[in-house]
């Protein structure tokens, strides 16, 4: 439900900033049976790619740099049987509210930097920044999902990651 979300979202700003302009990245044509979307050159394709790079290392990097603020050790990593890229705090206990920090984060810092990037005088940029937004968006879904999961936790529970599968809550008794 979030990537199409924003996709709406982000695509309308994106539509209202660059308008016809848009032209020069891609286009789009419709016909009975599909529709076709057209690159308006490499350069669309190399620009989406390195979006996705670069947004990808800096979500994860601010998760780490959130952790490192609360004072935990963070460790950087690849989960290719999930499908992930990681920032955690292996062995240590992590205080709820500052893994909703940690967990918001991302979403927060990157959106609010790439949002103004889709105003730019350059379709190019800002086609590449909307492409950002969606996946950092996109990848924010787990971190929301352990947001609205703390939440719902007791104030004063506290979380355990032993490894990339493995993460403990513990909440204090009532």
């Amino acid at each position: 439900m979030l990537l199409p979300v924003a996709a709406v979202v982000f695509g309308g700003l994106l539509w209202y900033a660059q308008g016809t302009a848009l032209d020069a990245v891609f286009s789009v044509e419709e016909t009975a049976t599909s529709i076709t979307f057209t690159l308006g050159s490499g350069l669309v394709a190399v620009a989406c790619v390195g979006a996705i790079v670069a947004v990808t290392i800096l979500h994860e990097l601010v998760h780490g740099l959130v952790y490192r603020w609360f004072g935990y050790r963070v460790s950087y990593g690849v989960a290719p049987q999930l499908g992930a890229f990681y920032a955690a705090t292996f062995h240590q206990f992590q205080e709820r509210n500052h893994n909703i920090i940690v967990g918001i984060a991302p979403l927060v810092v990157l959106d609010a930097l790439l949002l103004p990037l889709l105003f730019a005088p350059v379709p190019l940029l800002a086609f590449a920044a909307f492409v950002a937004l969606l996946f950092n968006t996109a990848g924010a879904a787990g971190d929301l999902y352990l947001v609205v999961t703390l939440l719902r936790t007791p104030a004063g529970s506290l979380m355990y990651d032993s490894d990339i599968r493995h993460s403990y809550l513990f909440a204090p008794e009532s």
